[in-house]
């Protein structure tokens, strides 16, 4: 988190191929954020940090669910993740046959590489559902799982202490949300702040 750091991580508008070792097509699992008044939640949000983010960010508003990894057809990294795997998890989630639930995006918060929308899981949606997922697939992660509504990356090292007094300043006004969906979505890797994909939506329909 942002206050264990002495200033923002800054990132860079690169092509980052020691990450992505040649390979194109990243995946993971999210719920869209398509209610108009989270969008506009998050719009005021970016516009509040502006000055703070790194430009241009083309990813649509969304909580990230499962982190997959690389979409490959057949694995050679401990990141890659399978057609396979894939279709495995697809057919977990349909037997599951999970109901929808309600969440809340909350305040503004911060890692300390990126800023965020908290998410509120009261009902244990989002952690069923990484269960489900869990059983076809190891995900990928370097640090503990945190439900949050990334608003973009920061352009620099700021001073933590300034980025969290700003961020303090921005209204809560939690808004819930019932989700009702999930999405299994792709980027291209070398675009890092680059549109996501709809692959695959699996409704919840209980």
């Amino acid at each position: 988190m942002l206050h264990q750091a002495p200033t923002t991580i800054a990132a860079e508008n690169r092509d980052y191929p020691e990450w992505h070792r040649g390979r194109g097509i990243y995946a993971v699992w999210v719920l869209r954020m398509e209610k108009a008044a989270i969008q506009e939640k998050f719009k005021a949000a970016r516009e509040h940090l502006n000055g703070f983010l790194l430009e241009p960010y083309d990813r649509q508003p969304h909580i990230t669910l499962f982190v997959c990894g690389f979409l490959v057809d057949e694995s050679k990294y401990n990141d890659d993740f399978t057609q396979s795997q894939l279709q495995a998890q697809l057919s977990t989630l349909e037997k599951a046959n999970l109901s929808p639930f309600e969440i809340e995006i909350g305040s503004l918060n911060s890692f300390a590489s990126a800023p965020f929308l908290e998410v509120h899981d009261p009902e244990g949606g989002i952690a069923r559902l990484r269960e489900i997922l869990a059983c076809s697939a190891r995900e990928f992660r370097i640090a503990p799982y945190r439900p949050h509504l990334t608003l973009g990356l920061y352009a620099d090292a700021f001073d933590s202490r300034e980025v969290i007094d700003h961020l303090a300043k921005f209204p809560s006004n939690p808004i819930s949300w019932k989700v009702e969906s999930i999405t299994l979505a792709t980027y291209r890797a070398q675009e890092i702040a680059g549109p996501l994909t709809y692959q695959h939506e699996v409704s919840l329909k209980g």
